[in-house]
């Protein structure tokens, strides 16, 4: 996945990179709690030209109501993953990808995501020995979902329930939500283990942006860990700015540390990250 100028003299190419870190909550820890959270990225290759990246987040509920709500989480991001995976594999390249995500996207795409999520579950249900009821409780593993898929040529981001997805630009010094984020009663979400889920995914599609700016998924535990919003996105700024100043192996030697740290003297809750951006 390059891009470059077209002189051969002095040319420099970019390419996509992606890392991730997800940690166990503070008062996880505090209350022997597993993390509830999970992430998975996935850089495949499209043809020999180029390839995509889909980083993908979930947070499990965590309540007594759902206690394999750290399984669905993972089931949900390996989900997501396979269900773009599939799409490739049928489609081969960026041009008819898009169109196949332009014209699925609100629909068949989020009921695909659904559909094998919930088979997923029912899986693992039956491998665990657990009773299988004829009314399956999907709640037992409920979960939210963040997922990125990256391309040379287009950018497409879907968000059911808590989160962020964020775009930010150093030089024009913007940051924003790729999918602005959904008010609240307490700590009320959609999720998978709704009937009809497919209907609350939240879905957006771009051409790739002319200053190609980092791209920042977090689960609900990071924006929680600030006392405001300002906070949060000087957050994501100063994020952005370390990795232009400092590179990328800067960034994954600190990103748990600094999410241990947020969780620690925030929100306790788990936290997961993951971030995408071009790089030369």
């Amino acid at each position: 996945m390059k891009s470059g100028n077209s002189s051969n003299a002095g040319k420099v190419s970019y390419q996509w990179r992606a890392l991730g870190c997800t940690v166990r909550g503070a008062s996880h820890i505090k209350n022997d709690k597993p993390n509830q959270d999970a992430m998975h990225i996935e850089k495949k290759d499209i043809d020999k030209n180029g390839c995509y990246i889909v980083a993908s987040l979930s947070d499990g509920h965590g309540s007594t109501q759902c206690p394999y709500s750290d399984e669905g989480a993972l089931a949900a991001v390996h989900t997501a993953c396979e269900v773009f995976a599939s799409i490739f594999e049928s489609s081969g390249k960026n041009g008819t990808a898009f169109n196949t995500i332009k014209a699925n996207k609100d629909i068949w795409l989020p009921k695909q995501i659904e559909k094998q999520w919930k088979a997923r579950v029912r899986e693992i249900h039956a491998e665990k020995g657990r009773s299988l009821p004829d009314d399956f409780p999907y709640t037992l593993y409920g979960a939210t979902l963040l997922t990125l898929l990256v391309t040379d040529d287009f950018i497409f981001a879907l968000q059911l329930g808590d989160g962020d997805i964020l775009t930010i630009d150093r030089e024009i010094d913007k940051i924003e939500w790729l999918i602005p984020p959904t008010e609240t009663l307490g700590n009320e979400t959609d999720s998978l283990c709704q009937e009809n889920c497919w209907k609350y995914m939240k879905t957006h599609l771009i051409s790739i942006p002319k200053n190609s700016p980092m791209f920042l998924l977090s689960t609900d535990g990071y924006y929680n860990s600030f006392s405001t919003t300002d906070g949060f996105k000087k957050a994501g700024v100063d994020i952005c700015n370390m990795w232009h100043d400092k590179g990328t192996d800067f960034i994954k030697e600190h990103l748990e540390d600094w999410l241990v740290h947020s969780s620690a003297n925030g929100s306790g809750d788990d936290i997961s990250m993951a971030l995408v951006f071009l790089e030369d």
